[in-house]
């Protein structure tokens, strides 16, 4: 008896390993002809920028499989077993799912702290914000401050105030201060910085060379609807303080550089027109050195050079009271 538990310890010891290592999805599930277990996404937010390979696919067989690989931390993925994909919040630990393929949730996948209590936030009912301030120094938490984050950096802000000190030292609470930094680079007071910014004869065009005016950055595409549809009020505020010496041009994220001409010609926009290097890619331009992930988005720069005002969908209907209070 005692050499079959040395055996069955030696046989475990792998799996065992492996689990504190990195993590190991053991199934077995009802309903399942044939298939394969992959992660086809890590849910990344945007401001991470981070990219990550996942562990090759495994084929389902009988309906069981065991699916592993190793994170660099605890990171929500979709995890897709034969034709059902699954929301899950992943970490180095050991998981168990059992059932038929038809009945299951991410809350089927036992085993990781993480998705046990993400998934008992959403079966909560109570927004991201009630759940921070009632477990400040949760991992969830830290994720759901990190979710914040992608809006302003006041809420980015609001948000890291709400986390104990175990939250902020998770990935997700680190993450959140890094973004906090960001949002400082094109948050008022700061100096622009050198966005390169070309016109559509591919001349550069930078924005030092307008320091002692003030300067209106309206960033848009082609196509986006609400950038196209926000040109009539830029084009009032244009009529109004550009003959009081206020500067405007607009700032194209486009890739498609015919396509954005053409909109230039269609939408017939008097004002300068420029491109940013670098399109809306991520860690690239506008959304690396300004920390813009969404547009329309505006930008006042003050007569010294520096961000005077930073105006998203939500707030950009102040640039009347911002130009206004610039020019007194």
């Amino acid at each position: 008896m005692k050499h079959l538990l040395k055996i069955a310890m030696l046989l475990a010891l792998p799996v065992i390993c492996r689990a504190g290592e990195g993590f190991v999805i053991k199934g077995n599930v009802r309903g399942i002809v044939s298939g394969y277990v992959s992660i086809t996404e890590y849910i990344h937010l945007r401001e991470t920028g981070k990219e990550e390979a996942a562990p090759p696919r495994v084929r389902i067989e009988n309906g069981e499989f065991t699916y592993a690989g190793k994170l660099e931390h605890p990171v929500m993925v979709r995890l897709k077993v034969s034709t059902r994909e699954f929301f899950v919040y992943l970490e180095n630990t050991s998981y168990t799912v059992t059932g038929r393929l038809d009945s299951l949730s991410a809350a089927s996948f036992q085993g990781g702290p993480l998705n046990d209590e993400f998934q008992r936030f959403l079966a909560s009912g109570k927004s991201e914000i009630a759940y921070i301030k009632e477990n400040p120094n949760s991992g969830v938490s830290a994720y759901l401050a990190l979710k914040q984050s992608t809006g302003t950096y006041e809420k980015a802000l609001a948000a890291y105030d709400l986390l104990g000190p175990a939250a902020r030292n998770t990935w997700a609470g680190k993450e959140l201060t890094a973004t906090i930094a960001a949002f400082k680079r094109g948050a008022a007071g700061a100096v622009f910085p050198n966005l390169k910014l070309t016109d559509a004869n591919e001349k550069a065009i930078s924005i030092k060379q307008l320091k002692g005016k003030i300067v209106v950055l309206d960033f848009w595409a082609s196509w986006c609807s609400p950038c196209r549809a926000y040109i009539p009020t830029m084009r009032e505020h244009y009529n109004k303080y550009q003959p009081k010496g206020v500067q405007f041009m607009s700032v194209s994220v486009d890739e498609n550089k015919q396509k954005w001409k053409d909109a230039m010609d269609e939408l017939k926009m008097e004002w300068t027109q420029t491109l940013a290097d670098g399109a809306f890619e991520d860690g690239k331009g506008v959304k690396e050195l300004l920390h813009i992930y969404y547009i329309p988005h505006v930008i006042i720069v003050g007569k010294d050079g520096k961000i005077a005002a930073s105006l998203d969908y939500s707030t950009k209907d102040q640039l009347d009271k911002k130009l206004d209070e610039l020019l007194k």
